[in-house]
């Protein structure tokens, strides 16, 4: 539980390293998570009209302080999350702006994956997302609570895992998984701030 904030936390601290900007602390909201989506436990859902209101305060407030742009990044990737998460990222300038140029992308980290990647982008707590824990926060990972054999895998296993068994999980494939992500921002920052 929390683990898409803290990863797109620490992708994002890995990011501003080399484009500057500051990080905000994670927010732990997502909506249209794998709980009601396909039974998974270990899972916390938001409403959308929760998450909606957070992302206009957040953007009003850097808005407010001079930023000239927030880029939102999601370690929740559910379809109807990035949607909802995007629509309100590409209205509030028109809506919202109040005189300012700040502007807003949003992707989830899904997204900024390249295609030839090890591992297929959207897992849930799999080979993926346990790898980038592994890298970032050893310290939160405990593989050896899982059983040594068996499926660990979907919800009839039980423990809210979808995608490659993370069993397999290394943090140097973490490592280079970030990597790819992180180079994504850094253009995209890059590119939305002309530089």
């Amino acid at each position: 539980i929390g683990l898409d904030a803290l990863k797109a936390h620490a992708l994002c601290l890995m990011a501003a390293e080399r484009t500057g900007g500051l990080v905000w602390p994670p927010i732990f909201a997502g909506y249209h998570t794998m709980k009601p989506h396909a039974g998974f436990q270990h899972t916390i859902e938001v409403p959308i009209e929760t998450i909606m209101a957070l992302l206009n305060a957040y953007l009003d407030q850097a808005a407010d302080e001079g930023f000239k742009l927030v880029f939102i990044l999601m370690g929740h990737y559910g379809h109807e999350h990035v949607k909802a998460i995007r629509m309100t990222a590409e209205d509030w300038p028109k809506i919202r702006r109040r005189g300012s140029d700040m502007k807003a992308l949003a992707f989830s980290d899904a997204e900024l994956r390249r295609p030839d990647s090890p591992y297929p982008a959207g897992d849930h707590a799999g080979a993926c997302e346990t790898s980038m824990m592994m890298f970032f926060r050893p310290d939160l990972v405990r593989l050896a609570e899982l059983p040594s054999e068996g499926p660990v895998c979907g919800t009839e296993a039980g423990y809210g895992v979808g995608g490659e068994d993370p069993r397999i999980a290394t943090a140097d494939l973490g490592a280079a998984i970030a990597e790819e992500i992180v180079g994504e921002i850094v253009a995209k920052v890059n590119q939305a701030l002309g530089k």
